[in-house]
């Protein structure tokens, strides 16, 4: 029996309006939820070909190879439109020689088995509009929302403000445990 999974997933105006546009008979959306399908929500150890790597929560072990053959369109495409979600603050890849490790930033939360899985890389859309002022944008009250996820140590998530009340980081949070952080 497959189990139910809901996502909270939080985009700009400029990131739907780009995964919503097809170029080229490119469906860009199918190849977000191609991504967030592969998405672990609970620690995973990857193993290929002597390669071994652990899977973070919201992280996906995908070879652009890979994502091109389920997606049915060519890896130079898929490489782009890679780069174009990296671009836009969606995903993060990091390629090694045997995998690419995306990391998605664009889902707050997965709820399976009534339970609440946060996201440790999800960066909310506040945080994006706050980098994007800091680093000397002169319009900040635009649309073009961006971010600089190569340093994770600088980015906290919505994640880090149920993290500083004395929750475990990076672990099932019902919804009740959630519940109380609206009602102060």
């Amino acid at each position: 029996m497959k189990k139910d999974v809901y996502y909270c997933i939080v985009l700009s105006s400029s990131q739907l309006d780009f995964l919503a546009g097809s170029k080229y008979g490119i469906d860009r959306m199918k190849a977000l939820k191609c991504l967030i399908d592969a998405t672990v929500i609970t620690e995973t150890k990857y193993e290929k070909k002597g390669f071994t790597i652990t899977l973070h929560i919201g992280q996906a072990a995908l070879s652009e190879v890979e994502l091109a053959t389920r997606l049915g369109y060519d890896k130079k495409t898929v490489s782009r439109l890679l780069d174009k979600m990296a671009w836009l603050g969606i995903v993060t890849s990091e390629q090694s020689n045997r995998t690419s490790i995306h990391t998605i930033h664009c889902v707050s939360a997965w709820y399976a088995d009534n339970q609440k899985i946060l996201n440790p890389y999800y960066v909310s859309m506040k945080e994006r509009y706050n980098h994007s002022c800091e680093i000397g944008k002169d319009d900040c009250g635009g649309n073009d929302i961006t971010t600089d996820v190569s340093n994770a140590e600088n980015i906290k998530s919505d994640t880090s403000v149920c993290c500083n009340r004395g929750q475990p980081p990076l672990s099932l949070i019902s919804a009740d445990n959630v519940q109380g952080e609206n009602e102060s």
